[in-house]
């Protein structure tokens, strides 16, 4: 197999191109650096922000302030959220909503001009701000400002396989491959961003789409970044379960609120699930759906009935606020939102924990900079509904100007040879022409379903030590797992460096929840169903530590570090 045949430079490389990394190139190309953005899939046509429901989260509300907004994230984020990114969020949310504005993304305003405002669940005054179009009405035109802009070149449907050491003990690039010409392809940067999501793929049942495979988590992890909290996984109360051609889309929950569309969630028997007045936070709606599950009250596909059909706002009315991209889409995979009861379960949604970074997005690598949901913790163990959109402007913009500003200095630093020599053998001793091609996805479907059950809404020690145990089975088994060279798109390379990451990523996810002994936020352990701020106000921690992950605790920052 060949070694490496391209090599390109700039001042800073963004591996990921969905609303967080657009943004943090944007930030780092508009201060006058040399960009390089890659993305594992397609350039806007791939990623977790095309599943977005069309919502972000800003303190307009004439009644509303950023103090508020802080403090409703540290309330709902159940105190574990550091105090310095909660308020970097609360913030800049209005300026990075304007930001959004020059780049040609459309929000929702009334016949003055001012933002329609909607009270989600948590929200003290009304925040969230819609804008047209979803997901793709807001990462449409952040790609789009890239593609123009002439600091910013575009390296699309590439996977980036590991990150390059320098000389000096930072990061100095990144090595991946092309997967449209088959060569391996040298990146060098002082200076890496990590926008790549999370790892939502782990769990059988998601929302999030089939590329959520936790690479850019495994990239910082081998480079020896520090994680917090990763045994917090949002999950989403109502991600479809049925029928197939609609699961892993997801109906709003928050919809069913009094003010909206006064639905339900409903048992087989068609009592109500959740209260109303007002709709649970998410994860005490979860927890509530999940318990009526195992009680045997749900439908025949294991979920429970999202259902607005007798709803006192009237038919015309549900169908006038349901007509939009999201709810046409279900429509064309034979649902009427107006009318069925769908069937729904608590899936794995946005990722909480993740790359410890600081305010500036700086991990403890130097030369190494992270953004939700890659990184964490900004919102604690539970988010508010909105405010993820909303982290990738505020965060995107933060590292790629903390990027800029490191690259000015440390550019020109070579890379250590040996790092490079490691990361170019790992890949390309993965092509053996002489073996039969291995087939990752019966092992990757094993490796979901028993996430499900052991990494799912509740979690005990006896499933987890189980789980960890048989991750070491199935490493064993990939250890051995071998690809043909062959001309064309390289799906087979990227399948398997796929489940290599989610396999890594799930020891981190099954240790730390193993770790925290209490009950918090999405985070429940039966044995412990309490939270315990006495002992556990805190974050749970893990790094690599001689090709092992080491788990313990660190601090929560409780300094906003105010400007």
């Amino acid at each position: 197999m060949q070694a490496i045949s391209t090599t390109r430079s700039a001042d800073v490389l963004v591996i990921g191109m969905g609303a967080s990394g657009t943004r943090a190139a944007l930030a780092a190309a508009e201060a006058g650096s040399s960009v390089l953005i890659t993305n594992k899939g397609p350039a806007g046509r791939s990623g977790i922000t095309l599943t977005a429901g069309g919502g972000t989260q800003a303190p307009f509300h004439p009644e509303d302030s950023p103090e508020q907004y802080y403090q409703d994230t540290i309330a709902y984020g159940y105190q574990l959220a550091d105090r310095n990114l909660a308020w970097a969020l609360a913030r800049d949310s209005c300026q990075r909503v304007h930001d959004m504005e020059r780049y040609g993304v459309r929000f929702r305003k009334d016949d003055q001009g001012a933002y329609i405002l909607s009270r989600f669940p948590g929200h003290t005054y009304p925040r969230n701000i819609g804008f047209h179009g979803g997901g793709i009405g807001m990462l449409g035109p952040l790609k789009n400002s890239c593609l123009k802009h002439p600091n910013i070149s575009v390296l699309d449907d590439f996977l980036v396989t590991g990150l390059i050491a320098s000389r000096d003990g930072g990061i100095g690039g990144a090595l991946g491959w092309n997967l449209k010409t088959g060569e391996l392809t040298l990146l060098e940067a002082p200076a890496v961003i990590i926008a790549t999501g999370g790892c939502q793929q782990l769990w059988a049942v998601t929302d999030c789409p089939a590329d959520s495979t936790g690479d850019g988590l495994a990239l910082a992890y081998r480079a020896g970044a520090r994680f917090v909290d990763m045994e917090m996984i949002l999950f989403y109360p109502s991600v479809i379960v049925w029928p197939p051609a609609a699961r892993g889309a997801f109906v709003h929950y928050e919809f069913l609120a009094t003010d909206r569309l006064d639905g339900d969630i409903l048992d087989s028997s068609g009592a109500a699930v959740l209260p109303k007045n007002p709709i649970p936070v998410r994860d005490a709606a979860m927890r509530l759906m999940n318990q009526a599950i195992m009680e045997g009250r749900g439908g025949p596909h294991g979920g429970l009935f999202w259902y607005v059909g007798d709803s006192p706002k009237g038919k015309e009315f549900v169908a006038q606020y349901l007509d939009n991209q999201q709810y046409g889409y279900l429509r064309k995979q034979g649902l009427d939102p107006v009318n069925d009861k769908i069937e729904v379960a608590p899936g794995a949604h946005y990722q909480l924990g993740g790359v410890r970074i600081d305010a500036a997005c700086r991990t403890n690598v130097d030369g190494l900079f992270c953004t939700p949901e890659a990184a964490g913790n900004y919102e604690g163990a539970n988010r508010l509904s909105g405010s993820a959109l909303g982290g990738t402007q505020v965060f995107g913009y933060l590292a790629g100007c903390s990027a800029h500003a490191w690259a000015a200095g440390h550019r020109g630093v070579p890379l250590d040879p040996a790092s490079l020599q490691r990361e170019s053998e790992r890949v390309l001793t993965l092509f053996d022409d002489g073996r039969k091609p291995s087939n990752p996805w019966q092992l990757k479907s094993h490796l979901q379903h028993l996430a499900q059950d052991a990494l799912g809404v509740v979690r005990s020690g006896e499933k987890l030590a189980a789980f960890m145990e048989e991750l070491d089975r199935m490493e064993a088994e990939l250890d051995g797992y071998r690809i043909r060279t062959g001309a064309g798109f390289q799906q087979p390379l990227m399948d398997l460096l796929e489940l290599r990451s989610l396999i890594e990523t799930a020891r981190l996810v099954a240790g730390s929840a193993m770790t925290r002994t209490e009950s918090r936020g999405h985070h429940f352990r039966e044995e412990y169903p309490a939270r315990d701020d006495e002992n556990w106000l805190k974050h749970t921690c893990v790094q690599q530590q001689e090709g092992k992950p080491v788990f313990s605790t660190c601090p929560i920052c409780m300094e906003k570090e105010e400007d």
